[in-house]
């Protein structure tokens, strides 16, 4: 018995695969369904039809120019009084998840309009960074709503690409990355295909796809994709939306290895931000353009960036960048060769990041202060600080490899054979390992090395 999807599943995978929950098995049954072939054929000529823009000017030209006045007015009039009943319907539920849960707003019809979906939208984003699971739970909501809208609205597609980008959003803030991008693709297609869509909407989809880029390592890819918002954001005049994603692009050209290319990237991002007073997108832009200067060996160009980055982050009360900024100034002025200003540098540093409770950085710090101690002839101290060092790591596996790293340290320090390029591999390696677990420690010195036994 062959069984067929019904219309409404089919009309959601023609607008929206992501959103059928089992995209997957409806296509394979597509493949060898002749039936349901027609219909979803059926369903895309009908949702073509009205999103035809030829249709909907025939409409206009019926009427006269007042009457068209008198329809504009009001039909924003209309949307006025929708977005005002749809807060007023929406805001006490918003206040918690738990409100919102316990409210069934899609079977309630008083729920079913554009303005409930807009509101809804503008409430998933605003809760993205400090409440994900919430709006998601928002997001799909409005999904599942803008799906409801009558098929002849001109409104309802535009209103869909509208959710199920917030929807990418939120699983891009819950790290849900694969599923991010199945929404934007979506998303895309839905914003493309609307009438009225302009660049603007399909940039802001390329900017969370970059940004998920960067964070599975598809670097490349995010640094192309930010570039191409980054401009449409500028010919819009959008200078905060241009700042994010020129900073988006920095950062995939830093973490693919490209300084040169990312202090360009991050010099952009320090002249919008002065012109438009973001104060601590400045200090980052500054504190990462630092770190690239320092990354093409340009140490001298780096310090004036991590001493303003430094002033910044004291301003406004980000005290764990501020030790951060101080501690790669404390890396650029030992690359300078200004060694007695950079152990001091590294020994407020160590001090400091223990004091914020950021025990990984305080120990690579000091690890780094160990190194330019000992390139001083400075050996007082050292193994004292050293024994000190405490690294926290999630896996028995990882915090086993420490042990085994740091072993060899204090046994070259017990045999008095420490050197700065020994004190450098054990950093190199341990600065390593929280981002490659799975990475060993193997010594470069072979059967001259302490034995860790």
């Amino acid at each position: 018995m062959n069984i067929h999807y019904g219309d409404d599943v089919l009309s959601v995978y023609a607008l929206a695969p992501s959103l059928t929950g089992d995209a997957e098995a409806i296509g394979q049954h597509l493949t060898g369904c002749h039936e349901c072939r027609g219909r979803l054929q059926f369903i895309d000529e009908l949702d073509d039809a009205f999103r035809d823009p030829e249709m909907w000017a025939a409409v206009d030209l019926l009427q006269t120019r007042p009457r068209r006045i008198e329809a504009a007015m009001a039909e924003h009039l209309r949307i006025e009084k929708e977005d005002s009943d749809a807060e007023a319907l929406l805001e006490p539920l918003l206040k918690s998840p738990i409100r919102f849960h316990d409210v069934d707003v899609e079977g309630d019809a008083r729920f079913h309009t554009a303005g409930v979906v807009r509101k809804l939208c503008r409430a998933a984003h605003a809760r993205h960074e400090k409440q994900p699971q919430f709006s998601l739970l928002i997001a799909e909501a409005a999904c599942r709503i803008a799906l409801g809208l009558p098929k002849s609205g001109n409104e309802r597609r535009s209103l869909l690409a509208l959710s199920v980008r917030e929807r990418a959003n939120a699983f891009r803030y819950l790290g849900r990355f694969a599923e991010g991008l199945k929404s934007l693709a979506d998303a895309e297609k839905l914003f493309d295909q609307s009438p009225g869509t302009d660049p603007f909407d399909l940039a802001v989809v390329w900017y969370i796809r970059a940004t998920i880029y960067m964070k599975s390592e598809r670097l490349q890819d995010g640094a192309a994709l930010a570039s191409e918002a980054a401009l449409i954001f500028r010919s819009y005049g959008d200078t905060l939306r241009e700042l994010s994603a020129v900073m988006a692009e920095a950062c995939c050209l830093a973490l693919n290895g490209e300084p040169l290319k990312a202090v360009g990237a991050f010099e952009r991002v320090i002249s919008i931000a002065r012109s438009t007073g973001e104060r601590e997108m400045l200090a980052r832009a500054l504190q990462n353009a630092g770190v690239s200067y320092l990354a093409s060996g340009d140490p001298s160009n780096a310090v004036p960036c991590l001493e303003e980055a430094m002033a910044i982050f004291d301003e406004i009360a980000l005290p764990t960048e501020r030790a951060r900024s101080m501690w790669k100034l404390a890396t650029a002025l030992a690359a300078e060769g200004r060694l007695s200003e950079a152990v001091r540098q590294l020994d407020d540093t160590r001090v400091e990041l223990l004091r914020l409770g950021l025990v990984n950085d305080a120990a690579l710090a000091t690890l780094e202060w160990a190194e330019v101690q000992l390139a001083l002839s400075k050996t007082e101290g050292v193994a004292d600080a050293c024994a000190s060092i405490v690294f926290e790591f999630e896996s028995e596996g990882m915090r086993r490899s420490a042990s085994l790293a740091l072993a060899y340290l204090h046994e070259s320090l017990r045999s008095g054979s420490v050197t700065r390029t020994i004190v450098r591999e054990v950093r190199a390696f341990l600065e390593e390992l929280s981002t490659h677990p799975e990475a060993t420690f193997n010594p470069a010195f072979g059967e001259s090395s302490p034995s860790v036994s």
